[in-house]
């Protein structure tokens, strides 16, 4: 690249949602506004102020206010501006952008800070320096171009020009500075600028040649034992689902989570319809009124158990010769689990008291039930027969055997749907989060209601969702699957 017409121009602006002002009645300083804190700074410097207030406007060179400051190259008795900026810069590194501009104006290259420990600090690495794409890194379609983020980083960075997003292709495997040059036919200076922008971002990372291996590169994120367990998407749903190390919003709708935060009211749209294409109920049978236990202490029967036996004997059951449920003990355990209380609620917690969640049984026949599929109704405490192919209700019991590792197919399987609407209308960034930490409260309420009765439960680590989505005759994306549980009475009873 000519130092004298560079073909890539740095350019500095602050986040959208940071802003710049002096303080009235003292001339010397400033204040940056930021959506974590207020940062006050000495502004006496008038290279300082002019910088600070033109980078809230958007992208500026700051060559436009210190001549020759991106190339360190001013004059020695501006040196002392150059260094009140530079450390001033280096305190605002969390909320500064950067972006590489083509000649004619147009943005080329964005990186975003997205968090406080955000630090960047760019190099240009030599042609012969290899690098690769993180295997966390995710692309993703946006206003301005392909935006590039990882849960690695504190940053996120806009591709705004196909050329860009040409040469992050290029590291799909390891590939030297001067491949790339090669390959793009651009100037290897050029190509060094952007890559040691995305390697500062943390979307590449550098190879180191391996001495057992002639041609081999080895890389950092392979070798790192705690990153091994992670999967890139487990990862991601980990971070984007817990604020500080992003800048999503996160939290109920209309909550000052961060200025800036879109506003969305909160109500209650979509919740009361149910989900369009549910597999439809059988006109040849109606509704199936459960019965309703008696409470606790009540009556002649079966001594109630206390919570903390029932917490003592808990475990996983994997009855194989299990019987069928009859009618009471279904509706026992559904009542106590999960059915509306008289004062609203169920029996297990839920973000913002939403209750997202649907429950589909799956019953093998040869009881009080035919062998079919029942939807649950919580608020009328019935079961509604659904009209579902035999050989989609075969499938759900055969893979539901499988998963708990039982010979033969459990009594009832009970499969988790989430009506996603109602919570994600409500709840940014943490809505399926919730989902599964919902899931696992009413899991543990099957368990420990099963286990009081004397049945035999197990949670299933994983379910078939394509085949719940046809049984159940759901649009996944409404309503997708995302817990299993079976249960069934012990050969000899309790």
């Amino acid at each position: 690249m000519n130092a004298a017409a560079p073909s890539l121009m740095p350019l500095w602006s602050l986040r959208e949602d940071c802003g710049f002002r002096s303080v009235p009645g003292d001339p010397g300083a400033g204040v940056v506004s930021t959506p974590w804190e207020e940062i006050r700074l000495d502004a006496r410097n008038p290279a300082v102020g002019r910088a600070l207030e033109r980078m809230t406007y958007g992208p500026v060179s700051l060559d436009n206010v210190l001549p020759g400051f991106s190339e360190g190259t001013g004059p020695a008795e501006e040196r002392p501006q150059y260094d009140a900026l530079d450390a001033v810069l280096g305190r605002l590194q969390h909320v500064v952008v950067r972006t590489l501009a083509l000649a004619g104006g147009t943005d080329h290259v964005t990186v975003v800070p997205i968090a406080r420990r955000a630090r960047f600090t760019p190099r240009r690495p030599d042609a012969h320096a290899v690098h690769r794409l993180s295997r966390f890194v995710t692309l993703t379609a946006g206003p301005e171009g392909w935006i590039a983020e990882s849960p690695l980083t504190a940053h996120r960075v806009v591709l705004h020009t196909p050329q860009a997003g040409w040469l992050v292709s290029c590291y799909a495997r390891p590939t030297a500075v001067g491949e790339v040059s090669r390959l793009l036919g651009l100037p290897v200076a050029e190509t060094s600028l952007v890559v040691g922008y995305l390697e500062a971002a943390g979307m590449l990372v550098p190879g180191t040649p391996r001495a057992d291996a002639p041609d081999t590169y080895s890389f950092a994120e392979d070798e790192d034992t705690v990153l091994a367990s992670w999967s890139p998407r487990e990862l991601l749903v980990h971070q984007r689902s817990r604020p500080g190390a992003h800048d999503e919003p996160v939290g109920e709708y209309g909550d000052p989570v961060r200025p800036g935060g879109p506003a969305r009211p909160r109500d209650n749209d979509g919740i009361a319809v149910a989900p369009a294409g549910r597999a439809p109920v059988s006109a040849a049978a109606p509704a199936i009124p459960l019965p309703v236990p008696l409470p606790a202490g009540a009556g002649a029967g079966r001594r109630e158990p206390a919570l903390s036996e029932v917490l003592a004997a808990r475990r996983s059951e994997r009855p194989d010769d299990g019987r069928p449920l009859s009618l009471d003990q279904l509706g026992e355990l559904l009542h106590r689990s999960a059915a509306e209380r008289p004062a609203g609620g169920r029996p297990y917690p839920s973000l913002g008291a939403r209750y997202p969640l649907e429950l589909y049984l799956t019953v093998s026949g040869g009881g009080d039930l035919k062998r079919g599929i029942y939807h649950y109704d919580p608020h009328g405490h019935r079961l509604s027969p659904l009209e579902t192919a035999p050989d989609l209700v075969d499938e759900l019991l055969a893979e539901a055997a499988g998963n708990a590792g039982l010979s033969q197919e459990p009594s009832v399987l009970i499969s988790m749907t989430a009506r996603y609407r109602r919570t994600a209308g409500a709840y940014r960034g943490t809505a399926y989060s919730a989902l599964l930490k919902e899931v696992g409260a009413l899991q543990q309420t099957l368990y420990l209601v099963a286990t009081a009765m004397g049945l035999g439960p197990c949670a299933l680590a994983f379910g078939d969702t394509e085949t719940a989505a046809r049984a159940f005759g759901l649009d996944w994306r409404a309503e997708p699957g995302v817990g299993e549980f079976v249960v069934s009475a012990f050969p000899g009873g309790v």
